[in-house]
């Protein structure tokens, strides 16, 4: 009996700027099911335009997500996005990944992963590099840092 590859996880992308966007349309490529968030909902129509599904609040974008990738710019918006009103530190599956693209202080960085991992979620910080093109590509450099468990939760879609 041939063997079978295990279904890829959903993945919720917060933010689709030029990065983001990119992203999520290259991850679509691969197969993965994405719904898109963004504080635009000109950004949103984009992606669901391009064949995404789109959601108004980062809360209801990760509802099926077994992987977040956030792409905003600062630890300030990471913290509104997890904990904020509509954050997804509530709605999100219990043992997923959280991944943050952001460039923020290793300090913040891990208080958001320990404040996260406290309520049975993971969390990845991967700060990134490349380009819009090479998001969309699927050719970024990604520097993570996080627990095996976290990697594990991640690594189909930063593969």
């Amino acid at each position: 009996m041939p063997e079978t590859a295990a279904p890829k996880p959903s993945v919720a992308v917060i933010g689709l700027g030029s990065m983001g966007f990119g992203m999520a349309t290259s991850l679509k490529r691969a197969g993965f099911d994405i719904t898109g968030c963004d504080v635009s909902a000109d950004a949103v129509a984009r992606f669901v335009a391009d064949g995404g599904k789109g959601a108004a609040t980062p809360a209801e974008a990760v509802k099926s997500a077994g992987i977040v990738v956030s792409v905003v710019v600062n630890a300030a918006q990471t913290e509104t996005i997890l904990f904020g009103k509509d954050g997804v530190a509530e709605t999100l599956a219990k043992d997923a990944v959280f991944i943050s693209s952001a460039t923020m202080d290793p300090d913040v960085a891990r208080r958001l992963a320990k404040q996260l991992e406290a309520t049975g979620r993971h969390y990845l910080d991967a700060p990134i590099s490349g380009g819009a093109q090479r998001a969309a590509q699927g050719e970024l450099t990604v520097l993570a840092s996080g627990s095996p468990a976290a990697f594990a939760k991640a690594r189909p879609a930063l593969d």
